[in-house]
């Protein structure tokens, strides 16, 4: 089948071990799609990678049968922060994960937008894109920052289209910025992807407020919590309230075939992310 052909499909892979160790796992498991963290997603610092290491990557995906690399930004940066030093930390800690994409010929770097604290949307929303501009001033180059759709806990921005259109619209640089959506965060957030009815009233939505061609990169979670919670729990896929149907609908889509779709689903071991790779590959080969 064509659609299988130039299926974009992996998992988050760890890069204990070193950068170009997430594609030999990758690979291990069938993956034609891979994610990784650049760097401790836990830590500020990093550490400047060695030109050794960059060639080592590049090499070791050149000759892979991973097709494409996305990268993830750390969870601590938040580029919404009302705090003066959480932002200029955030902008510098993304700026140099920026610069390592650059280097590793990363086209992607999946970005939470960030949460608004003690300020409001609106102020949070203008921050957002104040910081990214900075980011693209000291990096200019080709890798996209995506801005991932959120769950809306607490006071996260990205819950909608429409606040992720708002960012984007503040931005000089569009060609640059692009959306990484995730199946758990948008029923979270309400977008009830369950059924039919749901899944075609959010892409026309998301077509309306943001345009189809900004959709570089989708995470595939099921949901434990029901649509509209607001609270994001991974499940493994057709396990959680998302369930097969929902997935069926979204790996059958003809205009979601090569976006590159990247599971971040509870695991113990590769053999889950496998595992959970061929539930969705199933569900086209059975249609």
């Amino acid at each position: 089948m064509k659609y299988i052909e130039k299926l974009l499909l992996g998992a988050h892979m760890s890069i204990a071990g070193g950068l170009s160790e997430s594609i030999t796992r990758g690979e291990s498991i069938g993956c034609t799609a891979i994610q990784i963290f650049t760097k401790s997603n836990r830590q500020w610092s990093s550490q400047e990678l060695s030109p050794e290491e960059i060639k080592k990557f590049k090499e070791r995906q050149k000759n892979s049968t991973v097709k494409i690399v996305i990268a993830h930004a750390s969870y601590l940066i938040n580029l919404g922060s009302p705090d003066p030093d959480i932002f200029r930390k955030s902008v510098i800690a993304a700026t140099k994960e920026l610069l390592v994409c650059e280097d590793l010929a990363i086209p992607y770097l999946v970005l939470h937008p960030g949460s608004y604290t003690t300020s409001s949307p609106e102020v949070a929303i203008q921050s957002i894109a104040h910081g990214i501009e900075k980011i693209f001033n000291h990096v200019p180059g080709k890798t996209m920052i995506l801005l991932e759709t959120m769950a809306g806990q607490g006071t996260t921005i990205g819950k909608t289209f429409a606040e992720l259109a708002a960012i984007r619209n503040l931005i000089k640089d569009k060609n640059r910025v692009g959306i990484c959506l995730d199946t758990c965060h948008v029923f979270a957030a309400g977008y009830d992807i369950s059924t039919k009815k749901g899944y075609e009233k959010l892409w026309s939505e998301f077509d309306t407020m943001l345009g189809i061609e900004q959709l570089k990169a989708i995470h595939l979670n099921d949901s434990k919590k029901e649509c509209g919670s607001h609270v994001d729990r991974h499940e493994n896929i057709g396990e959680g309230l998302i369930g097969k149907e929902g997935f069926s609908f979204l790996m059958n889509d003809p205009a979601l075939a090569a976006i590159p779709k990247i599971l971040e689903t509870p695991k113990s071991s590769l053999e889950d992310d496998k595992q959970n790779m061929g539930k969705l590959i199933n569900m086209i080969l059975s249609k």
